[in-house]
């Protein structure tokens, strides 16, 4: 299987994990994959603390609540400040199945290329580690300040990369605009995540069948917006498999505050 992330012409592929097992790991072993991912990806050392994963400064995941109608995902919870529940941005982590790799700790490298990405960019704010977006930037959503985390692609066969390829090249938040609406529950930090593809051969037939399109906003999916991303004009997969990924942190409305001292707290207390 192949693996790939891009963000604007930057690329790169993550660290290599070896082994696979198909039972949920434990709680320890996936808090562990995370700290070894947003190490690598930070440059700053991640540890594990009893139930967390700590950064620099107030920086702090958790895992969710298990999703018990979804055994193949995990929750992950990203707080900008461990002691301010409203900094909190919830995620879903799939398992990635294919190659040697665990797809547990695939599905974490994939996270951590995402979402890890936008969410440290918050604290760091220097275009580093993810894109800004105004809320004029055709890219962007109308209306909402955002930080547009990485784009990443998996698969198998020679087009694995189309659906990756095609994310890359067509930004979806002002397609997905209209069916997201106004109202996202909260008027800063909200979690968007796109992921979509399928797989061939008899299962896909290349109509349709074997291809899946997915929006969550704030850690819950977003039915319109799915429907809406099922409706682009992505390539339908023939053979093999390809998806794709990527996460948008929409910072703040526009005219709001921004969220009070996060990135200042994080920076004093390394």
């Amino acid at each position: 299987m192949a693996w790939g992330s891009w963000w604007r012409g930057r690329s790169g592929t993550g660290p290599d994990a070896s082994g696979k097992s198909t039972e949920r790991p434990s709680e320890q072993a996936v808090l562990g994959a995370v700290a070894d991912e947003l190490s690598a990806l930070h440059g700053e050392r991640w540890r594990v603390e009893g139930e967390e994963v700590r950064g620099p400064g107030e920086l702090a995941v958790r895992l969710g609540a298990a999703p018990d109608d979804d055994p193949d995902r995990l929750e992950l919870v990203f707080l900008a400040d461990r002691d301010r529940p409203e900094t909190a941005v919830r995620d879903r982590v799939p398992r990635i199945d294919g190659g040697d790799q665990d797809p547990v700790r695939r599905g974490v490298e994939a996270w951590a290329s995402t979402t890890g990405a936008a969410l440290i960019e918050l604290v760091a704010h220097n275009g580093r580690f993810a894109g800004h977006l105004d809320p004029a930037d055709p890219d962007g959503l109308p209306g909402w300040h955002a930080i547009h985390g990485g784009v990443v692609g998996w698969g198998t066969g020679r087009h694995f990369h189309d659906v990756q390829d095609w994310l890359v090249r067509n930004p979806v938040l002002p397609a997905l605009a209209p069916a997201l609406g106004g109202d996202l529950g909260r008027d800063q930090l909200v979690g968007v995540q796109v992921h979509f593809g399928g797989s061939g051969g008899s299962g896909g037939g290349g109509g349709g069948a074997g291809q899946s399109a997915e929006v969550w906003v704030h850690g819950e999916p977003h039915a319109a917006a799915s429907a809406a991303l099922a409706g682009l004009d992505w390539p339908r997969v023939t053979e093999g498999d390809a998806y794709a990924r990527t996460f948008v942190l929409l910072v703040r409305r526009a005219g709001t505050r921004p969220p009070a001292d996060v990135r200042l707290r994080a920076a004093e207390r390394r």
